[in-house]
């Protein structure tokens, strides 16, 4: 941080619970009310909440829950403080050899990314913004496929055993809060035909922001643990405990497959029985979304009742 924009926090500090006029700031440090609007705004862009009010002033209303670093040490968790994407950090560390497991997490992502290559939402320090690197043993990129369904199953499992919140799955990568999104999950892969070098789960999910938190075009579709409980979260010790289940669970997956997973995922899924549009290589295809097959592939009843099994794509 600059001199000046240290002063601010520090006088905003000093004075929490209070509106700290923006005259008052100017003389101290003898810049412009505008220079002061400047150093507000990039305390907010760091993470910091500062609410103002014309002719009362700012007032810091709650500051940045960075990650605990001194917990994250020692269990091959990679932490930054911004980075363009995680899945992207992740390619790196694997290239390099980082063994199983590993975490790439970040307080920011600049270009998180979605499926499709869509966008991902990644405010400093208020969601978790991670990947995690696997390196499975004699497993085809058919038999991987069901991967995604097997982290989203665990994270709805998690959020609603923990938390008593009702997360969804939608096939094949949506978490959803009382059908508002709060996470996705992006898998990407390496590797041949007959062989994975390695795979990486992209996960984002939505934490600590508050509704205003949210650029507009997402308010209505968008939420995240704190909307919908009123509480506040401990990031670092729910990405510790998120970290731990994953891996527990991916190693199930590459011993028995998707079997294990089969049920928890039917048990929060908003998929099965609704009639659905799916966009995928083929076009759109449009129908009533029957089951799941025990290798994690969608079943779709078309209007003129042809069943189509398709394992990719997106529901719109």
């Amino acid at each position: 941080m600059s001199k000046s924009k240290d002063i601010i926090l520090t006088r905003l500090r000093e004075n929490r619970g209070r509106f700290l006029s923006g005259n008052i700031l100017s003389s101290e440090l003898g810049i412009s009310r505008a220079a002061i609007w400047k150093h507000i705004r990039e305390l907010r862009l760091n993470g910091y909440q500062v609410s103002a009010i014309s002719s009362q002033g700012y007032r810091l209303e709650r500051e940045p829950d960075l990650l605990n670093t001194e917990k994250l040490e020692g269990s091959s968790i990679y932490y930054y403080q911004s980075v363009e994407s995680t899945n992207m950090t992740a390619r790196l560390i694997a290239e390099e050899g980082a063994p199983n497991y590993s975490i790439v997490v970040a307080e920011e992502q600049k270009s998180g990314r979605g499926r499709l290559g869509r966008d991902w939402f990644s405010p400093r320090a208020n969601g978790l913004w991670f990947s995690m690197l696997l390196r499975p043993q004699m497993l085809t990129p058919a038999r991987a496929a069901p991967v995604t369904l097997v982290a989203a199953a665990v994270l709805a499992n998690q959020i609603n055993d923990q938390f008593n919140l009702p997360m969804k799955v939608k096939w094949p990568n949506d978490l959803l809060i009382r059908g508002r999104k709060a996470g996705g999950i992006l898998t990407e892969l390496k590797g041949e035909l007959d062989r994975i070098d390695y795979l990486i789960v992209g996960i984002g999910m939505n934490i600590n922001q508050q509704e205003l938190d949210f650029p507009k075009g997402l308010r209505k579709i968008a939420t995240s643990l704190h909307i919908e409980s009123g509480d506040l979260f401990n990031r670092t010790d729910l990405l510790l405990s998120i970290r731990n289940k994953l891996a527990r669970a991916f190693n199930l997956f590459f011993t028995e497959g998707f079997v294990p997973f089969y049920m928890p995922w039917k048990k929060h899924n908003v998929t099965l029985g609704q009639k659905v549009t799916l966009s995928w290589q083929g076009g759109l295809l449009q129908g009533k979304a029957l089951q799941l097959t025990k290798d994690g592939a969608l079943q779709i009843q078309d209007n003129r009742g042809t069943i189509h099994t398709v394992n990719y794509g997106e529901l719109i």
